[in-house]
């Protein structure tokens, strides 16, 4: 017997041969724009996530940039960014802040470090922070670009209109400055950290003004009841008062208002004085002041003066305070024991930003998920090539 089915199909190559499966319907394929579209996402979120693959492929090792002063001060950090450093510098904790996650407990700190320029920021995380590594001041972690968080905007702001720097300057150079200003305008100058500051005409100046032949001298009111009787004292040692200042009351003693640790004594009471004594006379006559009782206070007379810094002008030897309504003044460098003023931390365009204990090894998952955008890149890819023949 023969096979019917065997029997009755026609040969392959017959002429008017029917396909018996030509009925069945082929399975919907995707819009080949589905593929490139898919294939285009994947290779975008590659591309956003570049730096963080470039930086969890990195060496585990931190790269020892130095001294911050050195690394950040001239704009050299772009060699560094993101990458694991290590890094040693001052914080600035006056003007430090301390983040924290909405809706947790979780606080960090941010501030800038000194000496550079206001072009390096350290962003702690670790909460609390151990007492070796807070002594330190060696930082290690991912060197990132100021202006590439997401944040920079904001916090570039708070800190122009909240955060102020106590910045001090050298004397000799505050007054060459000063000599270089063209005008009453802005004036430009380097502080004692090595970090640029730019102070409008109206912004306030302190001059503190030293001089060594004077002497300021505070006689307890619990030995002396008088002024009289204190200025007394003074005189029979050969002390001419210059200033009586009056009474003046001491710091309180630190502690806790209310329980048994409050009962600090009062704090000390003292007559003032501003007082001058010959050359010959001086060391021996301080000496017995000193031995009068163990609350007099002896310290150097200083005077501060505070003016716009648009008042301020060069004089052969120091600087002039030309204040409206008062008579002209000359100060020589020689009397000025510092010079200080307070400014807005101003971040500047190519600062960088150190966040402190984040390592390569961290974003290892960051490698597992550019494999996989990958992967579905390809076989987007591969399907868009295979429906095209």
């Amino acid at each position: 017997m023969t096979d019917p089915a065997k029997t009755n199909a026609a040969p392959a190559d017959a002429a008017g041969a029917v396909d018996e499966f030509a009925h069945i319907p082929r399975s919907a394929t995707r819009h080949p724009l589905i593929a490139v579209g898919g294939a285009v996402l994947a290779l975008y979120l590659i591309f956003h996530l570049r730096h963080d693959l470039r930086y969890a492929l990195s060496a585990g090792e931190p790269v020892d940039a130095g001294a911050a002063r050195t690394s950040f001060a001239s704009g050299q950090g772009g060699a560094l960014e993101n990458r694991y450093i290590r890094v040693s510098g001052h914080p600035d904790r006056e003007s430090a802040l301390e983040i924290d996650t909405k809706g947790s407990w979780v606080f960090s700190q941010f501030f800038r470090v000194l000496g550079t320029g206001d072009r390096l920021f350290l962003h702690r995380r670790e909460n609390p922070l151990p007492a070796a590594r807070a002594e330190a001041d060696v930082f290690e972690g991912r060197l990132v670009r100021f202006g590439e968080l997401t944040f920079a905007d904001s916090i570039r702001d708070y800190f122009a209109k909240h955060v102020t720097a106590t910045h001090f300057f050298a004397p000799e150079l505050f007054a060459r400055a000063v000599e270089g200003r063209a005008g009453a305008g802005a004036l430009g100058v380097i502080d004692r950290n090595g970090d640029p500051v730019t102070l409008a005409a109206d912004e306030t100046i302190a001059l503190e003004i030293a001089r060594p032949e004077r002497v300021q001298i505070g006689l307890p009111r619990s030995r002396f009841p008088t002024e009289d009787a204190a200025q007394a004292a003074i005189k029979a040692r050969g002390g001419e008062i210059l200033a009586s200042r009056g009474l003046v009351k001491g710091a309180a003693a630190a502690g806790p208002a209310s329980g048994p640790l409050s009962a600090a004594p009062a704090p000390p009471e003292r007559w003032m004085f501003v007082v001058t004594f010959p050359a010959e006379r001086r060391q021996a006559a301080l000496g017995e002041i000193g031995d009068l009782d163990h609350l007099v206070e002896i310290r150097d007379a200083r005077e501060t003066l505070t003016a716009r810094v648009g008042d301020l002008g060069a004089a052969p030897g120091g600087l002039s305070v030309r204040a409206a309504g008062e008579p002209e003044r000359r100060l020589a460098t020689a009397e000025l024991a510092a010079v200080h003023t307070m400014a807005p931390v101003v971040i500047p365009d190519d600062a960088y930003l150190l966040v402190e204990g984040d390592r390569p090894r961290e974003h290892a998952s960051t490698i597992l998920l550019a494999l996989i955008l990958a992967v579905f890149a390809a076989v987007n890819v591969v399907g868009l090539v295979r429906n095209r023949r």
